[in-house]
């Protein structure tokens, strides 16, 4: 087996289609979500190979971004946390503009790619943090931990969140295998 060389380019696996390859009802969410900022169109071009399952998982994504219960900015800290922690550089790389909107400063962005300790986090931020980490890593949430995030949040944003680091660890997965690359330039209107 040879190394190979972790700077090269990757090819991609299986290329996006361009929008207008797209079903209708893509483009339409795609259009809907132009409020989440650029850097959608090689994801949605990708699943686009799957509309069903385009649909299905993007609907998914939609509620956990605009109808969730956790706040803009916890959402933000788990989606960079588990993005970093699974190595997904195109969710990484495209949440951290995400995360400023959110009210994350860039201290706190950058401290979501270190060790916890290096930033002073509050109780529930780190708590959240450490919940991507051992979520990310297929951990079970030990008690202790999980006590302190339901004395923080509400049953509905516990499932939430357990389900947004799941869904953000399998993009990260399914993106890094297909090795999708990210949007060069701006997003199409629709």
């Amino acid at each position: 087996m040879t190394a190979t060389d972790p700077l090269e380019p990757r090819p991609v696996r299986i290329p996006p289609l361009p929008p207008e390859q797209w079903t209708p009802a893509l483009r339409e969410l795609l259009a809907g979500s132009a409020k989440d900022g650029p850097g959608r169109v090689n994801l949605f071009g990708t699943l686009a190979h799957h509309p069903g399952l385009a649909h299905a998982w993007l609907t998914l994504a939609r509620v956990l971004t605009h109808e969730g219960t956790l706040t803009h900015r916890q959402r933000e800290l788990v989606v960079l946390r588990t993005a970093y922690r699974r190595g997904g550089s195109f969710v990484y790389d495209r949440h951290r503009a995400v995360a400023a909107e959110a009210g994350l400063d860039p201290r706190e962005v950058a401290a979501t790619a270190v060790a916890l300790g290096e930033h002073p986090w509050d109780t529930v931020d780190l708590a959240l943090l450490e919940a991507a980490d051992a979520l990310a890593a297929g951990q079970p949430l030990p008690q202790p931990l999980w006590d302190r995030l339901a004395g923080g949040l509400r049953p509905d944003q516990l499932i939430e969140l357990l389900i947004l680091a799941g869904q953000c660890a399998t993009m990260c997965a399914a993106l890094d295998a297909l090795r999708t690359p990210p949007d060069s330039g701006p997003t199409p209107s629709g």
